[in-house]
């Protein structure tokens, strides 16, 4: 797992560093977030499900040392690119990679293929996004396009952006509970 945990450590890194950095933090963590999901398909595809409440906690405790040290890395090359963002870079950077340790875990659980949790942990996300920004039309009315209600600078977009990160890390979070829960109930139904 080592080398495909160095891929996906390195694969947003040239998005951020390579390209303009007034502009490449938003495409850039969605790379982040991405890799951070392929990383978790790979891990699970290479050892399995965790079958017991002890074996989820190893597992969520090695992946999340894994995806945390990504982040970390990911954050010290943006900010030694110098790249400008109205949102805490950190945090942007943070946020993006919370979705695919509480989605992707539950969706292997359901799904059991290799790579469909990714496109679909994906459309829940945009489903987040897609939400917040019907709020943001029900608060600002017809126009809130053209107002920058919904554009991806903090500044006119505050309620759309904290809404987004707000939906997609309760989601993750509370996949990521259920997943505990089904693998609770695999394990007791197991010792029956």
């Amino acid at each position: 797992m080592a080398m495909t945990w160095g891929v996906a450590a390195v694969l947003p890194i040239p998005v951020l560093v390579a390209t303009n950095p007034a502009t490449s933090a938003d495409i850039s963590c969605l790379y982040l977030g991405l890799a951070g999901a392929w990383l978790l398909t790979e891990f699970h595809r290479s050892i399995g499900l965790p079958e017991s409440p002890e074996a989820w906690r190893a597992r969520t405790l090695a992946t999340t040392i894994a995806v945390v040290t990504n982040v970390a890395l990911f954050v010290a090359c943006g900010v030694a690119a110098g790249v400008q963002t109205r949102f805490p870079f950190p945090l942007m950077a943070v946020l993006s990679a919370v979705p695919a340790m509480g989605i992707i875990p539950w969706m292997l659980r359901r799904v059991r293929q290799h790579y469909a949790p990714i496109i679909l942990g994906a459309a829940l996300v945009l489903g987040a996004k897609l939400a917040a920004c019907v709020v943001a039309r029900m608060v600002y009315g017809p126009d809130y396009i053209e107002r920058g209600y919904v554009a991806a600078d903090w500044r006119t977009a505050k309620l759309m952006i904290s809404l987004f990160w707000s939906f997609s890390t309760l989601l993750a979070l509370g996949l990521w509970l259920a997943d505990f829960s089904a693998c609770k109930r695999t394990s007791r139904s197991a010792d029956k």
